[in-house]
Parts: structure tokens; C-alpha cells; sequence
């Protein structure tokens, strides 16, 4: 499998389980959501919340860390927004000392355990991690529990831009690896390498003409395809 079925950094969760018996109770105006929530799309959708919260309450406490007199949410944005719309004044919160680096890897954990982020999310808060939190592709793939293969495909997905992401959403298609690769491959005009396997790709074949190229442009072009064979594995 390409990753496995469980961050690692669940751990930095479950270590707080037991304070979930004994919640604070904040004020939700002392409340506001993190600018760096590793969920990108859909944090502001609570119909599916609502119902359930003014039947049976809040079942599941919010996690939030303090910053600067104020609470920054770390897990549960939908939950609070959610008592924004019910009239809440309040809302039980677990508060954690854990510092902000360890809070987005704990965001992060708590969304992929309730599987609310798509690929494309996952690649951007990999983007993030590497680019904001210097983090080298190793240390994010032990983090996240995933495979270099899996870090690097996602990593790509998420030079997509969200606009074109959302419109994907709306014409029906899944938000896929395979999807979003294909979608990457058309913006960038690119006709040919893709990252996932297709079925069947095994025994396609393509054929390319050089007759047209100059001997050093030849050359250059079969350079890159023999490293391309050698990456992906291609015998022939």
C-alpha cells in the first residue's frame, strides 16, 4: 500500500484523551480558528452538524491552544462554527500546552483520522510542512505515516490551485490522486508522465519519431527517457 491506514502523530492526540472527562468550558468569542487549518475546503459546511448538536450537545470537546490571550483552535473548526450558528455562548474545550508546530501536526492527524481531507489538502499541508517548518521529506513521511512514493504524489497534486480543485469537485469527479494528477497534467500542459499506475499501462506502448530532432536535442531526449525508464522501472 501506498500508506498506511493510521498517522503516527495520533499519538499526540490520544495522549489527551483523558481530559476529554473533565473539558473547560470557553466562551466562544475568546475562540478563532487557526489561518494555518490543514482542511481548505468545506471548514465552513456545518449542515450535517447542526441537527445532530442541538438534539444531543456537543459529544466530542474541541481542542485549542492559547495564544496571546486568545484561543487558536487545533482540532474541531466545524464543531465551533456550528455553535456559532446554535447560539452558543460557550463550548466544552480540552486546552493544550503543545506548541504550534506540534498543534498543526496534531490538525492534521485529527482530520485524516475522520478522513475530512482530500489528497489535494493533504498535499498542501506537505507543502507547508516543508516549505514553513523546514521539515525534510523524510521526517514528513515518518510524521504522516506515508511512503516517499506517497509524499512526492501528493506534494505534486498540491501545485494545483484551489479554484481549480473546487471545479473538479462540482463536475462529479472524486477528489482521487489519479484525478487531481490527470487535472495537474492538463494545466501544465504536460502529455505524457504521470505518477500512479493507470490499469492496463503496462502493456501500452508509445511511439515517438526523432528523425526531426538535431543530433544534440536526440541526444538530450534520450538521456531523459533512459532516466525516466530507470525511475519508473522500464525494461524496454
Amino acid at each position: 500500500m501506498s500508506k498506511k491506514t493510521e498517522f503516527q502523530a495520533l499519538d499526540l492526540i490520544s495522549a489527551y484523551s483523558e481530559k476529554k472527562k473533565n473539558p473547560s468550558h470557553l466562551e466562544l468569542n475568546q475562540i478563532f480558528p487557526n489561518p494555518t487549518q490543514p482542511r481548505l475546503i468545506g471548514r465552513e459546511d456545518t449542515a450535517d452538524l447542526v441537527p445532530s448538536m442541538e438534539r444531543l450537545g456537543l459529544i466530542e470537546p474541541i481542542l485549542v491552544r492559547k495564544d496571546k490571550g486568545k484561543y487558536l483552535i487545533v482540532a474541531g473548526e466545524r464543531r465551533y462554527r456550528a455553535a456559532i450558528k446554535l447560539g452558543w455562548k460557550e463550548i466544552p474545550a480540552i486546552v493544550t500546552d503543545a506548541n504550534e508546530d506540534v498543534c498543526y501536526e496534531m490538525s492534521l492527524a485529527e482530520n485524516e483520522k475522520r478522513k475530512n481531507l482530500n489528497p489535494w489538502e493533504v498535499g498542501k499541508a506537505i507543502q507547508y510542512l516543508r516549505k514553513e517548518k523546514r521539515k525534510t521529506a523524510e521526517e514528513v513521511s515518518e510524521l504522516l505515516g506515508y511512503s516517499g512514493r506517497y509524499v512526492k504524489q501528493l506534494s505534486s497534486i498540491a501545485r494545483l490551485d484551489q479554484k481549480s480543485v473546487m471545479e473538479l469537485m462540482i463536475s462529479g469527479k472524486p477528489l482521487s490522486v489519479k484525478n487531481l494528477e490527470e487535472l495537474l497534467k492538463r494545466k501544465e500542459n504536460r502529455g505524457g508522465e504521470t505518477i500512479s499506475p493507470r490499469p492496463g499501462s503496462g502493456s501500452g506502448r508509445i511511439s515517438i519519431n526523432l528523425s526531426k530532432l538535431n543530433g544534440r536535442v536526440r541526444d538530450n531526449f534520450l538521456k531523459e527517457l533512459g532516466l525516466l525508464k530507470k525511475k519508473y522501472g522500464i525494461n524496454e
